[in-house]
């Protein structure tokens, strides 16, 4: 590996230096197979709970709010009871959270006025194509190489896999211009989220993963709300019935965010943002075939083995290496 040699008189570039050179070549291999197994477990585990979760407290906005808040409560309590090391809230590093946070919040809002207007299978694939384009934001904002072939080949498979699932759907469709702008919006956000979180994870120094966990959460909580209210959502919050076994799923659902939030911040850290990326799109696809394996009697085959191609193609994906410090600078925060 050689070294980043920006130039010491910048505050930008030498900010930014050690925790390139230090973060991505000591991950070790049981590192990563931890921290992206943890993530997809996690986001398996949470799709689930959270559909219990719903069907008490029929208001997704505020079960996710009260998910935020839960975490950053934990982590805080955590933190002073010193347990765990974490950052104080600062202004420098609260502005690109801010910036991811209100980027992420708008790609939630995006996916649901798309589903409005088309349906999920037209969102999966164009969730597939994230990959694709991540990767050339790599290569121009994250100092990496374009994908190899081998690379390239299982971005492909992934994107043809995912077409291949829709096709085998009579709902796919697209409900005209509207269905396209926000489908396109929510794809511009998500690739954006994908590699604005990379940047801000290799830039911004932090103690240890708890701090991206701290200020993701706490800065989500506002944004959350105003995207509950502005879908009025909480117009029947009086109709909901805590119940014990509603309390026992969001408390469930919050555990749970809790550690995905850590490990998906820890696996951002250690691995590409197109990595990263594919991560996330093997998880949905392992996701739908397993729901279509266990509970769906009308599955069809195809369906099934276009999903097995989709993850085939994650399994194969080789995470494109860096290039010299001379040859790219990170873009700044």
């Amino acid at each position: 590996h050689t070294p980043h040699t920006h130039t010491p008189s910048t505050h930008t570039a030498t900010s930014r230096s050690p925790p390139r050179t230090r973060k991505m070549p000591e991950a070790s291999t049981q590192e990563i197979i931890f921290a992206v197994g943890g993530y997809s477990l996690c986001s398996s585990l949470m799709l689930v709970v959270n559909k219990v979760a719903v069907s008490y407290v029929p208001i997704s906005s505020l079960v996710t709010v009260i998910q935020l808040v839960s975490c950053a409560v934990v982590v805080l309590g955590l933190k002073y009871a010193n347990f765990i090391s974490v950052d104080e809230l600062e202004w420098s590093k609260i502005k690109p959270y801010m910036v991811y946070v209100l980027a992420f919040s708008g790609s939630i809002y995006t996916n649901m006025k798309a589903l409005e207007s088309s349906n999920v299978d037209t969102v999966i694939v164009f969730r597939s194509c994230t990959p694709l384009v991540v990767s050339v934001l790599d290569y121009l904002f994250m100092d990496r190489h374009l994908p190899s072939g081998v690379s390239l080949l299982s971005l492909c498979l992934i994107l043809a896999g995912a077409y291949g699932y829709v096709q085998t759907d009579d709902a796919f469709h697209m409900g005209g211009a509207t269905a396209y702008f926000w489908v396109l919006l929510y794809f511009v956000l998500i690739c954006f989220c994908m590699t604005y979180g990379k940047v801000i994870t290799d830039s911004v120094p932090m103690k240890s993963m708890w701090g991206p966990v701290l200020y993701s959460n706490v800065l989500a909580i506002l944004p959350t709300f105003f995207i509950g209210l502005g879908l009025q959502e909480f117009k029947t919050m009086d109709q909901i019935v805590w119940s014990p076994p509603a309390i026992q799923a969001v408390a469930v659902s919050s555990l749970i965010g809790i550690g995905i939030s850590y490990t998906g911040w820890s696996a951002r850290d250690k691995i590409s943002a197109t990595a990263y990326t594919i991560v996330g799109v093997v998880n949905k696809m392992l996701t739908i075939l397993i729901n279509m394996m266990l509970w769906d009697k009308h599955a069809n085959n195809m369906g099934i083995a276009c999903l097995v191609v989709c993850i085939v193609g994650g399994t194969i994906y080789r995470q494109a290496p860096m290039r010299t410090a001379t040859e790219k600078t990170v873009v700044s925060v």
